[in-house]
């Protein structure tokens, strides 16, 4: 079996289960100015590939060292 982990939606009453597996790549991407303001400027998406280079999953994160740590608790490496 798989490792899974539990994602909750903001917002949403909705959950994804990202496989862990079947991440290859993580690539760290700041939000577009167009969507940020000042305080908003540290913030980052964290787009999950699969070796094909299919996104997997996309998740957005206060600032880079909070993507930093989500990546290194759950599949053990640092960015």
């Amino acid at each position: 079996m798989g490792r899974f982990v539990r994602i909750d939606k903001e917002s949403s009453p909705k959950t994804v289960l990202l496989n862990l597996d079947l991440v290859a790549t993580v690539e760290l991407a700041p939000q577009s100015d167009l969507l940020s303001s000042g305080a908003d400027s540290r913030k980052v998406y964290a787009t999950f590939l699969a070796p094909d280079k299919t996104a997997i999953a996309t998740l957005h994160f206060d600032s880079s060292g909070d993507a930093n740590a989500w990546v290194k608790t759950h599949l053990g490496v640092e960015l």
